[in-house]
């Protein structure tokens, strides 16, 4: 029996042995989670219902440990690490893989794929950005450039100085720098992405009132244009009390679509210092060029354009498991469900118990090397005990030989 009982451990000790140096041959693989061994002890029934006798040791299970691995930054936008729980769900052939190895790139199609080619999952977007929840699919980032998009808001926030005369000269001309007091300009865009200035000319006509006059382009509004809105009448305090809300309708443009334009000068005030433009916004753009894609920390995915405009793609989902040791890995740094695991359990990054997303970075594999050298030279002390036992189970059974 003492023979069997050390053949026994020396089975177990090598199995660890096997277990321990798989952790330390990965402990540079990203996303890698180690494993230990968890030994159960033998005994041998008896045929007549006595007591049972010790059998040795076994591996009863080997588990893996899924603790947090330390995240380490790169510069790749579409490095992703998982900071929590949760996993990134893969097409692998028609079949669900699961990883935390966030090596992410975009294919020759402008699929988000990792470094084995399978294509990460997540939800689609519409033009305007808009989340197509429901239906998980391959992730696909559309090349195609962005449209331009026409100004239609314009918002100014400006202090008129106070200690402002009434101009001299009383007819407006914006080549007559006497005839009105202070000036500002808007970039804006028509519906093809062609760049216009809208000028603003202010006039004091009397105390706490002012007048507004236009030029676009450095010409004067042409007849066609409506204006509502204005003059600007304040408050003693300086506050804007009326003529804020300013409308600019059918201003013709050659070639494309007239400009509708809606002027906010609600913020503007009238102090006594010195004239200043705050703020000059502006919703419109020209037409802009794929330039590059960020992922944020809920897993948005934004395309990135050369006219400074971003546009949500598409969103990656995640999945979360009851019990992740249950999880059947399959090589790659990929796991699989199982029965074990329980059913995957999708959500969004940050919701629920699923962890956050940090793109740019990439989460290293969680064995420790102190505590993996102290555990090899534990098991390789098992073994060398267990040989010894088995060693010395010869001896006295030679010396009983020698006897007879």
């Amino acid at each position: 029996m003492s023979f069997g009982i050390g053949l026994s451990g020396m089975k177990a000790a090598k199995q660890d042995l096997e277990v321990v140096s798989n952790n330390i041959a990965n402990s540079n693989t990203v996303g890698f989670k180690s494993s230990r061994s968890e030994f159960a002890d033998l005994y041998a029934s008896s045929l007549g219902g006595g007591n049972s006798k010790p059998a040795g040791v076994k591996v009863a299970n080997t588990s893996q440990q899924f603790t947090q691995g330390n995240l380490t930054y790169t510069n790749s936008a579409l490095d992703l690490a998982i900071s929590g729980n949760g996993f990134f769900v893969l097409n692998d052939n028609g079949q669900q893989a699961y990883t935390r190895a966030g090596y992410f790139s975009l294919d020759q199609e402008n699929y988000l794929v990792n470094n084995q080619g399978l294509r990460l999952q997540g939800f689609s977007a519409d033009e305007n950005g808009n989340i197509l929840t429901g239906t998980q699919q391959d992730l696909q980032v559309s090349a195609a450039d962005m449209q331009a998009s026409a100004s239609s808001t314009l918002t100014g926030q400006l202090n008129l100085d106070a200690r402002n005369q009434v101009p001299t000269s009383g007819t407006f001309s914006a080549a007559d720098p006497e005839s009105y007091n202070s000036t500002m300009a808007f970039n804006i865009y028509d519906s093809q992405g062609n760049p216009h200035i809208l000028s603003l000319y202010f006039s004091k006509t009397s105390d706490n009132n002012w007048d507004v006059n236009y030029q676009f382009d450095g010409e004067d509004l042409d007849p066609a244009t409506t204006i509502t809105g204005g003059p600007l009448v304040f408050n003693n305090d300086g506050t804007l009390a009326s003529g804020g809300d300013i409308e600019l309708t059918g201003l013709p443009i050659s070639g494309v679509d007239p400009l509708d334009l809606t002027l906010d000068l609600s913020k503007i005030t009238q102090l006594g210092t010195e004239f200043s433009v705050n703020q000059a916004l502006q919703n419109g753009y020209p037409a802009g060029k794929l330039t590059g894609i960020e992922v944020d920390e809920n897993g948005s995915l934004r395309a990135l354009y050369s006219n400074g405009q971003t546009r949500v793609q598409g969103q990656i989902i995640m999945a979360g498991f009851a019990n992740e040791s249950g999880l059947n890995p399959i090589g790659d740094s990929l796991w699989r469900g199982s029965f074990a695991s329980g059913a995957p359990i999708y959500g969004l990054a940050g919701a629920g118990t699923l962890g956050s997303l940090q793109a740019g970075a990439l989460e290293q594999s969680n064995v420790d090397l102190s505590i993996e050298l102290v555990r090899l030279i534990e098991a390789q002390r098992n073994y060398q005990a267990n040989a010894k036992t088995i060693e010395t189970s010869n001896n006295l059974t030679q010396t009983l030989l020698n006897i007879i």
